[in-house]
């Protein structure tokens, strides 16, 4: 938790705080990769997770760590075996003062002079020594004292906003039309609202909101009707509804308290932030699935919102346009949303990740406070050694593989399969020949002419980016030649500033005579050179405001075709794409692996299908020959083949191409599993 007020001891604060800071960090780093693979839901969940280490109580369960972090506290002056513990601002009971050494086997604990490195106050933190107790009481007074002002101005500046805007109101709001009621009411139902929310009209919002977290009102501009299609209302109140039907206004306020806690923490407000983008954004995705608007629509009301909304901050209040993340949902909404079985892992690794995270940072709590009671540190054990009453443990013996482990083997693998010859890890499987029936790999996008898109997005961006260059080109060559110095002037400034012997200065007044002469024809040269620069930049600076307007043009219309481009490839080879190439690698990868431990006699062909794990409903198929390489084209093998009743003719005639052909026909899996 935040603050230890029993003990005054704020070692657990500074260590929560750097916690949740840590949290926060990985957080803001991973959640655009998370949104993308898991679904906006998951990202937006681990927000809990910073939030519940916030006040998470130090756990009573010791840690293994806790001896490491001994190693970081406050060294402290020791005399003959005993440990003086200092006057320090926060002071644990004394340690022991003895320490047990790892000297050789069996390891013998002797009385020692205490280790500066491991005697003192425990804590990670290390505060300054103070002589005087009472100054160190009004320090910590003053610090306690700075941070529950800033936390009770940070809550009740909150409430005071979202109190004052909810008597506004109460004071302006309207009735809507008879048709916006019923269309609200429709809208309620298509989302699964159990309770019909008030829903109003005002001229205080410029765009739609929803406020009150207790009795929490819909409200939309006076002018809601006028500004948006049918469409968009119903996208916009369902954006709305959803928000009431998720509690988002009660997270949201949570995530006021969190940030008014954390108040000097800069990593709140970055935190808070990205929050609301996530809520957002898993809101987006709720009124997707429930069908209340269609994306197309969708997107429009959120761009009709942006552009209608007024600059506000509202505390408590969820409101659609959000114009600083718009950018970041409208690319997670054309972003293919991953399977209901990959949302349900992520979900499943988020909590069991988050849990970890919680369960470890804060047994590393329980460790220091443990160490505050007892100081002593078992080196032996620390580090793994068997102590003399506990006999070591006998070894383990290695498993012994079985041909069903051949996935579990190694954290990484190679699969090639080259013309019918297996190889795995570079080693040839013997006896065993494989065709892979078909492409599995040609996965059907979502848009078939996404190729001939691609083409044509790529080919304006080039001709545009031609024009640009050719336009850089005619920008004009500034000469640099002094014009209007003549023959006269370059002879007369070269005899200026050299001499021969005979015309060399003798005297003082001579030498100073050719000074001011060489000064008088530099000032010249100085005068033509600021002339010339003053054209040089004329001209360019004319150049620049001919062209500029034309490159900015062009320049615009580049960065909206990459744009588009960017989403046409999304769309069409998103999560799901991937996610099919994976599955389709891993059930070849099976069925390899079964091929090899099939029972089959010499020249048997037998035909293995396996259906991959995306759900849809595609079957990777292979041909499994015992023999060697003349026996994929041996009479019995290609009647097996012809006849099954597997095959389609045209994955028959594919088999038949492929044994008979001259060409390699080569697939190659390089799968790591060091993660799993």
């Amino acid at each position: 938790m935040i603050f230890d007020l029993n003990s005054l001891n704020i070692g657990y604060a500074a260590q929560t705080i750097i916690a949740v800071s840590i949290l926060i960090a990985l957080i803001l780093a991973a959640r655009k990769h998370v949104a993308r693979q898991f679904g906006a839901g998951v990202t937006y969940a681990l927000w809990a997770i910073p939030v519940a280490r916030l006040v998470l109580p130090p756990l009573s369960m010791p840690s293994p760590l806790a001896g490491f972090f001994e190693f970081f506290q406050t060294p402290m002056p020791a005399s003959a075996g005993t440990a003086e513990v200092a006057p320090a601002l926060f002071r644990s009971p004394e340690p022991v003062g003895t320490v047990t050494h790892v000297v050789g086997a069996p390891p013998v604990s002797s009385p020692v002079d205490s280790s500066p490195l491991l005697d003192g106050a425990p804590g990670l933190v290390a505060f300054p020594e103070v002589s005087d107790p009472i100054l160190g009481g009004l320090l910590l007074g003053t610090m306690l004292a700075v941070w529950v002002g800033g936390a009770l101005y940070m809550i009740l500046r909150s409430s005071w906003a979202h109190h004052s805007f909810m008597n506004t109101l109460r004071r302006e709001e309207m009735a809507p039309s008879p048709e916006l009621a019923r269309l609200a009411e429709e809208v309620a139902r298509q989302v699964g609202m159990k309770k019909m929310p008030k829903v109003s009209t005002s001229f205080i919002s410029s765009g739609p909101l929803v406020s009150g977290l207790l009795r929490p009102t819909v409200l939309l501009p006076a002018w809601f009707e006028d500004d948006y299609t049918q469409s968009q209302q119903r996208a916009a109140l369902a954006h709305e509804m959803t928000h009431i039907k998720r509690g988002d206004l009660w997270a949201l306020q949570v995530s006021e308290i969190f940030v008014a806690l954390l108040w000097f923490n800069p990593l709140a407000y970055m935190a808070r932030r990205a929050f609301r983008t996530d809520q957002e954004a898993a809101c987006d995705s709720d009124v997707l699935k429930s069908g209340a608007s269609s994306p197309h629509a969708y997107g429009e009301t959120l761009l009709k919102a942006v552009q209608l909304a007024l600059p506000e901050r509202l505390t408590a209040a969820a409101s659609l346009p959000l114009t600083h993340a718009l950018k970041e949902r409208m690319i997670r909404m054309t972003t293919p949303s991953p399977s209901r079985s990959r949302r349900l892992m992520g979900a499943g690794i988020s909590g069991l990740l988050g849990s970890a995270a919680l369960l470890s940072s804060g047994f590393v709590t329980s460790a220091c406070a443990s160490a505050e009671v007892d100081n002593t540190v078992d080196m032996a054990e620390l580090a793994g050694a068997p102590m003399p009453d506990q006999p070591r443990a006998a070894p383990t013996p290695p498993k012994t593989p079985t041909p069903g482990d051949f996935r579990e083997l190694k954290s990484s693998s190679s699969l090639r399969v080259d013309s019918g010859t297996v190889y795995v890890d570079g080693e040839q499987v013997e006896d065993r020949q494989i065709v892979i029936i078909g492409e599995p790999f040609n996965v059907n996008v979502k848009n078939p002419n996404i190729e001939r898109e691609i083409e044509v997005l790529t080919a304006k961006i080039e001709a545009e980016t031609a024009q640009i260059n050719k336009l850089v080109e005619s920008m004009p060559v500034i000469e640099l030649a002094f014009d209007g110095l003549n023959e006269q002037f370059n002879r007369e400034m070269e005899l200026a500033v050299s001499f021969t012997e005979e015309t060399m200065p003798k005297t003082e007044e001579e030498w100073e005579a050719w000074a001011e002469n060489v000064e008088r024809q530099a000032e010249k040269w100085e005068m033509h050179a600021e002339a010339m620069a003053d054209r040089a930049e004329a001209q360019a600076d004319a150049w620049e405001r001919n062209l500029e307007p034309k490159i900015a043009m062009l320049e615009a219309r580049i960065e909206m075709h990459a744009d588009e481009l960017e989403r046409k490839i999304d769309l069409a080879y998103g999560d799901d794409f991937e996610d099919q190439i994976e599955n389709t690698h891993i059930a070849l990868t099976d069925l390899v692996e079964e091929c090899r431990t099939a029972d089959l006699a010499t020249g048997e062909t037998r035909i293995l299908e396996k259906k991959t794990d995306d759900g849809a409903a595609k079957k990777v198929k292979i041909a499994c020959v015992k023999g060697d390489k003349g026996a994929l084209t041996a009479k019995a093998t290609i009647k097996t083949v012809l006849g099954s009743d597997k095959l389609d003719t045209a994955e028959k005639k594919a088999f038949k191409k492929q044994v008979h052909s001259k060409s390699t026909h080569t697939i190659t899996i390089e799968t790591d599993q060091s993660d799993e």
